[in-house]
């Protein structure tokens, strides 16, 4: 490798991570470049930056129109959803794409069939698949959430769970996860009308939590499905191993926001933009104090608009082992975070991939430690290639 290119991979991977851990970083990071010095850029988009040292790319499958999740599903397959209603079935080992079905959604704007997730019980009873979707109806665009019974591959009927959501052409939220409470979590935002987040009453502007048939879980703090308030748009959602939840939210035109998830708590919005400093307006301190608000673990102005979220807990990718990795639409971007001992804070940030593949929606660590991104470049706001939109895989090599 040239020393410019050398020099180039050190500026992009080492002044991202704070001081916080930064020695042990920095070794990692420097052992990674000097044992490793060849290109490993993905062959279908050359003359774009490779991939960090140690690691190398490889396009799994592709031909998506707007993928949005990425699930991987108890037959060891991985799920695609795409905003237009089609949902897909890929094989990690050869690629192969098996076509499930279409869900009958309003793909306007930013709406269409957006998060899935498989019942916990999938494999020994309850072959369940949820999705989060948007439709027209009387009044309007709106979200509502349904499951579906997987016979083969094939889909049943849609069997709506909840539904009358508030929906938009923006900030349409859901994301979906079930916890090891064994409920179902739905990220709505709040359909581009301030008005929701901080009105307890309304299921725009929060997190959502069920229970696997849809009524309101047991425990939710305000008598609805309401498990947490104030949030503009989040669009990423994971469960940490000890069950500490995660979400990233996209900010106005600042504060982009990485969350750690409280039952009952307010986060904010519209109000409070990222942490409670008064970036706001001079009420936005008064405010915090007042409404108990939960600041942000970290925050990004710019804002990058962070997209789907995973817990990388294996060890191929020795680095990454305990961090958050999250994708990035506008920042067209891989983000990993390290976390604190207790979770609560972050103590170390690195940006991977920047620009190289274009937007990227959803990003999943499959069981031996592979990383898969989704990229979303036919969305409308993104500069498709050939074969776009694609199910990328990150590995050693």
């Amino acid at each position: 490798m040239a020393i410019p290119a050398l020099v180039t991979l050190m500026a992009l991977a080492i002044p991202t991570l704070v001081p916080s851990r930064a020695s042990s970083q920095l070794i990692l990071m420097g052992a990674l470049l000097l044992g490793s010095c060849g290109r490993r850029g993905d062959p279908a988009y050359p003359g774009n930056t490779s991939p960090p040292p140690g690691l190398s790319v490889t396009t799994l499958a592709g031909d998506f129109d707007t993928i949005w999740d990425l699930a991987w599903a108890p037959d060891n397959s991985i799920w695609v959803t795409e905003r237009g209603g089609r949902i897909s079935r890929v094989d990690p080992a050869s690629g192969a794409v098996t076509r499930m079905g279409n869900v009958a959604v309003t793909e306007s704007g930013e709406g269409g069939l957006m998060g899935l997730a498989f019942h916990p019980d999938f494999a020994s009873g309850e072959p369940w698949v949820y999705v989060a979707q948007t439709y027209s109806a009387s009044s309007g665009v709106r979200n509502r959430v349904a499951r579906m019974r997987v016979t083969g591959a094939s889909l049943g009927t849609p069997e709506v769970l909840l539904d009358n959501l508030p929906g938009s052409s923006i900030h349409n939220g859901s994301r979906l996860a079930i916890g090891p409470d064994r409920l179902l979590y739905v990220t709505m935002g709040d359909a581009a009308n301030t008005g929701l987040p901080q009105d307890r009453n309304a299921l725009g502007g929060k997190v959502l939590r069920l229970t696997l048939t849809g009524a309101t879980a047991p425990g939710n703090p305000f008598g609805n499905a309401v498990f947490s308030y104030g949030h503009r748009n989040p669009q990423g959602l994971v469960f940490l191993p000890g069950g500490a939840l995660y979400a990233t939210e996209h900010g106005p035109g600042d504060n982009d926001e990485v969350n750690r998830l409280e039952v009952g708590r307010n986060y904010g919005w519209p109000d409070v933009r990222g942490a409670c400093d008064g970036d706001a307006g001079p009420n936005e301190v008064a405010f915090c104090q007042a409404n108990n608000v939960v600041p942000p673990l970290a925050t990004w102005t710019p804002t990058i608009a962070p997209a789907g979220m995973d817990y990388y807990g294996a060890t191929l990718i020795a680095p990454w082992t305990g961090s958050l990795l999250f994708t990035t639409l506008k920042g067209s971007a891989l983000y990993r975070l390290v976390l604190s001992a207790d979770g609560r804070s972050i103590t170390a940030r690195e940006t991977l991939f920047e620009g190289t593949y274009g937007r990227l929606r959803d990003v999943l660590v499959g069981p031996d430690g592979s990383v898969y991104l989704g990229t979303s470049n036919r969305d409308g706001r993104g500069s498709p290639r050939s074969g776009d939109d694609r199910v990328l895989r990150i590995r050693p090599g």
